[in-house]
């Protein structure tokens, strides 16, 4: 029988992770790479896994069925992202974060995941102090 989806992740993550990182959280978010002039209500946003260590985000593409370490959509240092604000609104929270190459990006949860987009936001702000 095949490996789950989550089974997959977590095993490209700890290819990936320093050897005293671990992985705090996972799930799913909805992102956009904001673009001047465009309305956050027309931005096309897609679904992504995420994993959050210690010290970083990773985002996993959902488009295909079958995971591959190409799938690997965004992966930051949270050192390396500054939040530039944060909302509880209903349904989603939302993160507008900016990456350290200015790259802008709209990050939302669902209620199921607050949790996680809390855990988001203090790991942003610890990295900042």
């Amino acid at each position: 029988m095949g490996q789950s989806r989550n089974e997959r992740i977590l095993e490209i993550v700890e290819r990936v992770l320093d050897p005293d990182e671990r992985i705090e959280a996972r799930g799913v978010c909805w992102a956009a790479v904001r673009r001047p002039k465009v309305p956050l209500l027309l931005l096309g946003r897609h679904q992504y896994d995420v994993v959050l260590t210690d010290r970083r985000m990773l985002m996993f593409s959902r488009r295909r069925r079958r995971l591959r370490p190409d799938d690997v959509a965004f992966a930051k240092r949270y050192s390396s992202l500054t939040l530039e604000s944060a909302g509880g609104g209903f349904p989603l929270a939302r993160h507008h974060v900016t990456t350290d190459t200015g790259r802008r990006l709209v990050i939302e949860w669902r209620p199921h995941h607050r949790a996680l987009a809390r855990r988001f936001g203090t790991a942003l702000a610890s990295a900042r102090t």
